[in-house]
């Protein structure tokens, strides 16, 4: 039994990871597939009738007027809603027996009879992110009355009426590709992503070479400063930016200015600042070990700094940096924040998707599903390139040995120091800001020259909910990811379970390419219906936190396990210790390094996350993301109490990361 338990935790392990990481994204290819013949939303209005958005595919309006609507069906079956008075709906039809009609929940019902099958739901109108408790005030009844129905329904509702038949069809990927809001979502996110990426890394791969190269005062600050920034939630520097540059922005107020950064230069510019310490941290590794004594064969010959820093300098670190770059556009690529913030009016496929999907008006799941699938294709074209450009040629050094760091001159040093300070200042300023702003009072959605504490006392009083369901969430998911993470990487490393391996780190990987969106999507759709319902819940929040940040406390432990000798091991179990026991004791205290790494990583990333969160939350499980993000977007209400929160944010992150960082040797000798 103790010679298995390894095989049984990793078959544990792959179950585990098909159940809710393949199958959730299966489901997606699976739904993204799926077609209804038909569907139609009415908006029943004290006494008018309005089809506000409709996929007529299977109906036929013939006519309309304030309080009527008619269609028809394929099969020339008529329905006729007749909005009687508020909260009153009749329905005819042209044919007089029904098969039936199934309550299927509070607001939805089956309406069957003939050939049509039809699903009716009733949509209250909701607040921000679901707030409304108006679903529970009068549910959604259909009664028989002589040769027509009655439906009984709230004032002011959406009713929806699909047809319950689903058929296999790509035309939910003809009518992505065919929509002009689908075409401007993907060409919008791919400009964006592009040229974020691209001058990102002109900031980035410089000040990575001059870390790497140079020996100087606050050197290792600046490592620390730039990988503070890498966790920064993009959602508060974008509402900072809003607040300093926006039409009515204090800095564009001040300075007289006929500019704002609302639009897709102003997403562009936040996402920078977003993406640029991932280049820079896998640019800064790359430099770092990097065999000096091919640049210094390059200066004896003759050749400049500036030509031995293209020509050899930069393509052998080519690996580092083109895995900044694939990191940093995905980010780019999937942020959801950002550009929700930044500007309501321009289409990105992770928003539009996100609309799609949860919006009460006319949504299709279905199509969301597809633009999800597009969204992954292109994330997986991203990887691709990333592994096509890297494959096939050599980066590796003749020799172990380390570089010895220059001491800049004057001139040299300054230029760092000025270059370092102009990307720090820009990074940390939107946090400055957000934390001045804490300290005013507001007033319906503008600051007040009003210093005050308020913001700080009402965080305390109505908010500690929230701080709670994130603390609790992200403590959860780094417990998780502690036990399974490190357990996994012991399994890839040590055991040769060949297609159990393959397929364990092929799984666990997965989550890496996904965008938060899609990711969350695919649970929703597995996990919203008997028999296991985990749609808003607390559970869904830490699993979904847990699943997508496992692979960085997999791949950290992997890096501190290849430093432990297996002879350690089997020294061990030779002399009858078990191997769980050998595991505990022996192991995990040689790798805890690589572990806690892994740990902060993904404890600072699960509080922070925004772009899964948005989909699966369900009040009272609010994550302080939620709140913040709810208060930026949300016109006239008290960015006060987001902007105390957001500070409160930043201590949560930075000083785990600081004392982290502080803990990690950057000197290169």
């Amino acid at each position: 039994m103790h010679k298995n338990i390894w095989k049984f935790w990793s078959l544990f392990c792959v179950t585990g990871a098909i159940i809710f990481i393949l199958i959730p994204q299966i489901w997606i290819a699976f739904s993204s597939l799926l077609r209804t013949s038909g569907n139609f939303t009415l908006e029943l209005n004290n006494d008018k009738i309005n089809l506000i958005d409709a996929d007529l595919e299977g109906f036929r309006v013939i006519s309309d007027n304030q309080n009527k609507i008619f269609l028809l069906n394929d099969y020339d079956q008529e329905l006729v809603l007749t909005l009687i008075h508020p909260g009153l709906t009749r329905i005819e039809t042209n044919i007089k027996n029904f098969i039936n009609i199934n309550r299927i929940g509070v607001n939805k019902l089956n309406f069957n009879f003939k050939n049509l099958k039809l699903r009716i739901e009733q949509l209250p109108p909701s607040f921000l992110f679901g707030d409304s408790d108006q679903a529970a005030e009068k549910k959604l009844k259909i009664i028989p009355v002589d040769d027509y129905y009655q439906m009984h329904h709230l004032n002011k509702t959406y009713i929806t009426v699909v047809d319950s038949y689903k058929h296999l069809s790509f035309k939910n990927f003809f009518t992505v590709f065919k929509k002009s809001k689908y075409l401007s979502a993907i060409t919008n996110s791919l400009i964006v992503t592009v040229i974020s990426t691209i001058i990102a890394s002109i900031f980035a791969v410089p000040l990575a070479w001059f870390i790497a190269r140079y020996n100087f005062e606050f050197r290792n600050g600046i490592i620390v400063l730039v990988t503070m920034a890498s966790v920064s939630p993009p959602f508060l520097g974008a509402y900072a930016w809003r607040l300093m540059l926006g039409s009515s922005g204090f800095i564009t107020n001040f300075l007289g200015l006929d500019f704002s950064i609302m639009g897709m230069h102003g997403v562009i510019w936040v996402i920078i600042w977003l993406i640029y310490p991932l280049i820079f941290l896998t640019s800064l590794d790359s430099f770092i070990g990097m065999d000096p004594s091919l640049t210094e064969s390059a200066h004896s010959l003759g050749a400049s700094r500036v030509k031995a820093f293209l020509n050899i300098e930069i393509p052998l670190a080519m690996p580092g940096i083109i895995t900044g770059l694939y990191l940093a556009g995905i980010t780019a690529f999937s942020d959801f924040g950002t550009p929700m913030i930044i500007t309501l009016d321009l289409e990105m496929l992770p928003k539009l998707i996100y609309q799609e999907f949860m919006n009460e008006i006319g949504g299709e799941t279905h199509i969301a599903s597809a633009g999800s699938m597009v969204m992954i294709f292109i994330s997986g074209i991203f990887l691709a390139g990333q592994r096509l450009f890297l494959a096939g040629k050599s980066y590796s050094s003749i020799t172990a040995s380390k570089r010895q760091l220059d001491k800049p001159n004057i001139k040299i040093k300054l230029f760092i120091y000025i270059f370092a300070f102009f990307i720090l200042s820009i990074s940390f300023l939107p946090h400055l800001v957000v934390i001045i702003t804490s300290f005013f009072e507001w007033s319906s959605g503008v600051v007040t020259n009003n210093l005050t504490l308020v913001n700080y006392k009402d965080l305390i009083n109505t908010e500690l909910m929230t701080i709670w369901v994130s603390l609790s969430t992200a403590t959860g998911a780094t417990i998780l990811s502690f036990v399974f993470g490190t357990t996994i990487a012991y399994i890839l490393i040590r055991k040769n379970y060949k297609i159990i391996n393959f397929i364990l780190n092929t799984l666990v990987m997965i989550p890496l390419i996904i965008p938060g969106t899609v990711f969350a999507i695919g649970l929703i759709l597995v996990f919203n219906d008997e028999p296991i319902v985990l749609t808003g819940t607390w559970l869904i929040l830490t699993l979904s936190y847990f699943l997508r940040k496992l692979p960085f406390s997999v791949k950290t432990s992997e890096a501190s396990l290849y430093q432990l000798h297996p002879a350690l091991e089997e020294v061990a179990l030779s002399l009858g210790s078990k191997p769980l026991r050998v595991f505990v004791f022996i192991t995990i205290p040689i790798m805890i390094s690589g572990a806690i790494t892994g740990m902060t990583l993904v404890f600072l990333r699960s509080i922070t996350e925004l772009s899964s969160t948005i989909l699966l939350f369900r009040p009272p499980w609010k994550t302080m993301s939620i709140v913040i993000f709810e208060r930026t977007i949300a016109p006239g209400t008290n960015f006060g109490i987001a902007a105390s929160m957001a500070v409160l944010m930043m201590l949560i992150t930075y000083l785990p990361l600081y004392l982290l960082s502080k803990g990690r040797n950057f000197e290169v000798t």
